[in-house]
């Protein structure tokens, strides 16, 4: 092994144990400090910080110091007003007019962070300690470890958003308490079930001395279940006849003959209140204990006590309409953060090689969920294509996806033309299988395309097998490679294929959103009509045979909701 391969093997661990750490959290704070201290230690810099986007105006020049390293005191926090170069990375000389905070600190080198198109703040450098200017390998060191870490930073953010939108849905329930409050107290505590019951159990000692309460519901079921009781009675079974047989109030006698009111009786219960919602049958009992001075109840007790009680079981069934709502609207939003980071990890362009054709679409199910597909120039001849199927549902996909993206481009970065694509793989599976859980798993496929040599090498990592359809009218399916990625770490070992591309053979690639794609009699789409539908259209264009294979899917499902994503990459030899 050459001097220059170990040392950018040892670069190459590096990465990855930066990539390691930096995912591992989800602390803004510990990721930007971590940023500054690997690039200051590698590059013996001795002042540098990192500045972040100010503000909801994504447009504005606006930027607050998040994190700074021998500075001067104070300057963490502030906000500055910066008009900044057009280029990605650049010196204190391309301003026309330095800010004095960059002159007075001695910050001359400039590198911007961003997520895919979106600038998320600039990673501010003084000079090194030996004067001497960066070198290339040190840009590129600093671009991937910016690049690595946009990921992680953006994430932050997107959880930052999740919080602030739980902290927003707990001041409507504030407001929605206030307004309440005006009307009756149990409905200032409407958003919670506990509080409720316990606020009917303190009007009840308080006005009565009432201390037994147990309330039968068939709140959304076909028989009766205990809502809610003060201790855990004595009954045998839930009587569902006896209960709805009930068309008034009932006092306890303790010799009624149904086993059910003699064993409320005896564990000290009294009064039954029906309740009553839609129709002639009680939706609701609740059976009270006696009062504290064992004096009988009387024709006005028991109205108060019946309107009581309808107001509070009224609120406890809106307390559960009120949570399902709240869980309803943590989901939407949770949903609508992840699509949009999952529509930002795929290519907003598709490169058109040379000789050839390439069409790629991703159609999102109702469920956001992990498809993900990538294109990659990495010379004027060779392209690196990706699919992949993470495991699940939501932003936790979507968070999985962006580390894939992460692991995938900043390989491919650092290999560039040399990448070993069965080595690269094993150290993608290593790195997702350190940074999630054990549930949590990827089907990945990907090849390099020469368009040079016409030839494309492969590794399959237990994807749906991708598919040759040959000029000559023969099928080849793209199999080699190996085990799932994420789901065992040691001794795990990843072969490659390689296939010839002759003129007009088309290759097919796809998540299993297509291939069992369900039908409204539940019957899935299956491989051999999937083969069919490209046979016969594979001497069109890419587009075309793309919209082919998803009309057909379309008509096959009549139109029914899918639970999955469908991903396809369409490429064919021209001549």
């Amino acid at each position: 092994m050459t001097e220059q391969d170990l040392k950018k093997q040892l670069e190459l661990h590096s990465i990855i144990e930066f990539s390691n750490l930096i995912n591992s959290k989800l602390d803004q704070d510990f990721i930007l400090n971590y940023i500054l201290l690997s690039v200051m230690g590698r590059m013996m810099i001795t002042r540098g910080m990192i500045l972040m986007k100010y503000g909801s105006d994504t447009d504005a020049e606006m930027y607050i110091v998040k994190c700074a390293k021998g500075l001067s005191n104070g300057i963490q926090g502030s906000v500055l007003d910066i008009k900044l170069p057009s280029h990605a990375d650049f010196t204190i000389e391309d301003f026309s007019t330095p800010p004095d905070l960059f002159v007075k600190n001695g910050l001359r080198n400039f590198f911007k962070i961003y997520y895919t198109n979106k600038l998320l703040g600039i990673l501010c450098l003084g000079g090194k300690n030996n004067n001497a200017a960066f070198e290339n390998s040190e840009i590129v060191f600093i671009e991937t470890i910016l690049n690595i870490s946009s990921i992680s930073i953006e994430n932050t953010l997107k959880f930052e958003q999740i919080i602030n939108l739980n902290k927003d849905l707990t001041n409507k329930v504030t407001k929605l308490n206030s307004l309440f409050e005006l009307s009756k107290v149990f409905y200032s505590n409407f958003e919670d079930k506990a509080k409720i019951i316990k606020l009917l159990n303190y009007t009840l000692l308080g006005n009565y001395g009432i201390r037994e309460i147990i309330i039968f519901s068939k709140y959304r079921a076909k028989e009766y279940f205990i809502l809610s009781q003060t201790k855990n009675y004595n009954i045998t079974s839930i009587d569902n006849d006896l209960l709805q047989s009930l068309k008034d109030h009932l006092l306890l006698t303790g010799n009624t003959n149904f086993t059910l009111f003699d064993e409320l009786y005896n564990e000290g219960l009294r009064l039954a209140i029906p309740i009553f919602k839609n129709g002639d049958l009680p939706e609701t009992v609740v059976f009270l204990g006696n009062k504290l001075n064992g004096t009988p109840f009387q024709k006005s007790d028991i109205e108060f006590l019946t309107s009581l009680v309808n107001l509070s079981v009224i609120s406890i069934e809106n307390s559960i309409l009120f949570k399902e709502h709240l869980e309803k609207l943590s989901l939407e939003n949770e949903l609508k953060i992840a699509h949009e980071i999952q529509t930002a990890l795929l290519p907003k362009e598709i490169p058109q090689p040379e000789h050839y054709s390439i069409s790629a679409v991703n159609k999102p199910a109702l469920h956001v969920g992990g498809d993900y597909f990538d294109i990659i120039r990495l010379t004027d001849s060779k392209f690196a294509i990706v699919i992949a199927d993470v495991s699940g549902k939501g932003a936790p996909a979507a968070l999985l996806m962006s580390n894939l993206q992460s692991a995938v481009r900043s390989y491919i970065k650092v290999f560039n033309e040399s990448i070993d694509i069965s080595l690269v793989t094993k150290k993608i599976n290593e790195l997702i299988f350190e940074s999630t859980s054990p549930e949590k798993f990827i089907t990945f496929f990907w090849g390099i395309l020469d368009t040079e040599k016409n030839s494309f090498k492969f590794v399959n990592a237990g994807h749906n097998y991708p598919l040759v359809f040959r000029n000559s009218g023969s099928i080849e399916k793209l199999e080699k490679g190996g085990m799932i990625i994420g789901i065992l770490f040691e001794n795990i070992e990843y072969e490659s294929g390689n296939i010839e591309i002759g003129k007009d053979d088309v290759l097919v690639f796809y998540t299993d959103g297509i291939n069992e794609a369900k039908s409204r009699q539940n019957e899935e789409y299956e491989m051999e009509r999937f083969r069919e539908i490209v046979l016969k259209n594979k001497t069109k264009n890419t587009d075309e045979i793309t919209s082919a294979i998803l009309n057909d899917v379309e008509k096959f499902t009549e139109g029914e909701l899918q639970s999955d994503d469908q991903t396809l990459i369409v490429i064919k030899k021209l001549n």
